[in-house]
């Protein structure tokens, strides 16, 4: 048996031991409102938009012990990068290169009409970023 999802879509848990610079990088570099907040007994979850998604930035009240390898997605196993499918690539990949977060993998055409570009969060995860319909004129 497979799974039925009842929501067709992927909501992601990010833990952090610092709001403040993921809120910096998922709020105000890449636009998603924050839509709630809840408390738990020892950490508390900031819930932010990201379509019909929610990505939970989870903050624990004691600073988790390890923290994310920062040397690229591909340094270690596990969950380390999402893609996001915009309209906007080229102004994200230069806001976030201004604003001084890494940017590993400029935008590229990965197949005709389709580029990617690779920003990253400070914290060890990959924001790959992709555009379809893009000319390479107009690039």
């Amino acid at each position: 048996m497979t799974v039925r999802l009842a929501v067709p879509r992927l909501d992601v848990g990010l833990v952090t031991n610092d709001a403040e610079a993921a809120l910096a990088f998922w709020r105000d570099l890449l636009g998603f409102p924050v839509v709630g907040e809840v408390s738990f007994p020892g950490f508390t979850i900031r819930r932010l938009a990201v379509g019909e998604s929610i990505l939970r930035i989870v903050v624990p009240d004691t600073p988790a012990p390890r923290t994310a390898s920062t040397d690229g997605f591909a340094s270690q196993t596990g969950l380390r990068y999402v893609t996001l499918q915009v309209e906007n690539l080229f102004e994200i990949f230069e806001k976030a290169k201004a604003a001084g977060y890494p940017t590993p993998h400029p935008p590229r055409e990965i197949r005709p009409g389709t580029w990617a570009a690779q920003i990253e969060d400070g914290a060890g995860t990959t924001v790959e970023l992709q555009q379809t319909g893009v000319s390479t004129s107009s690039a």
